[in-house]
């Protein structure tokens, strides 16, 4: 785990474009948009951070057509996995693996994927795996636990970049 660790946190220190998706409405389906939402109130760059509920399309070609060098999309995902594992790799090379059978928006996420490499950005995505995505508002507490400690990575990693360290 540590060495995905240190992968999200490189990402994110070299020119990054954070996406949050989910559904508020959808219990464990809202952990991208908790992890964007709570990271946004921190970071300097607001610009750099979207919350794209589950209509990532609306926003695509804005992204796509920004400064950033890498995209990271943040999901909710369902695997086989213990809930709250986290899986992380690039967009494009793994879709079939990561975006094509896990993400709750795998639709979306095939379509914005091929825009962004038309764009010839690096697109990865950052998915903790779920379990409920019926309709509620609470997270459960091994995915709430599992986006307390991706926060905390990417707050630390933004920090890094202004040379300020926790």
């Amino acid at each position: 785990m540590s060495s995905i660790l240190s992968d999200i946190r490189e990402v994110v220190r070299d020119n990054c474009c954070l996406v949050g998706m989910g559904n508020y409405l959808k219990s464990d389906d809202a952990v991208g948009l908790y992890i964007i939402e709570s990271v946004k109130k921190i970071a300097d760059n607001k610009s750099a951070i979207f919350n794209v509920e589950d209509i990532i399309e609306a926003y695509v070609f804005k992204i796509a057509e920004s400064d950033f060098k890498n995209i990271l999309i943040i999901d909710a995902v369902k695997t086989d996995a213990e809930v709250g594992s986290v899986v992380f790799g690039k967009l494009e090379d793994e879709f079939d693996e990561l975006g094509g059978t896990l993400s709750t928006h795998k639709l979306a996420l095939k379509m914005s994927g091929s825009i962004f490499r038309e764009h010839n950005k690096e697109t990865y995505l950052l998915g903790v795996v779920v379990d409920n995505v019926d309709f509620g508002a609470e997270l459960s507490t091994p995915v709430r636990e599992s986006a307390d400690m991706l926060i905390n990575l990417i707050i630390d990693a933004l920090n890094c970049n202004k040379g300020v360290s926790k």
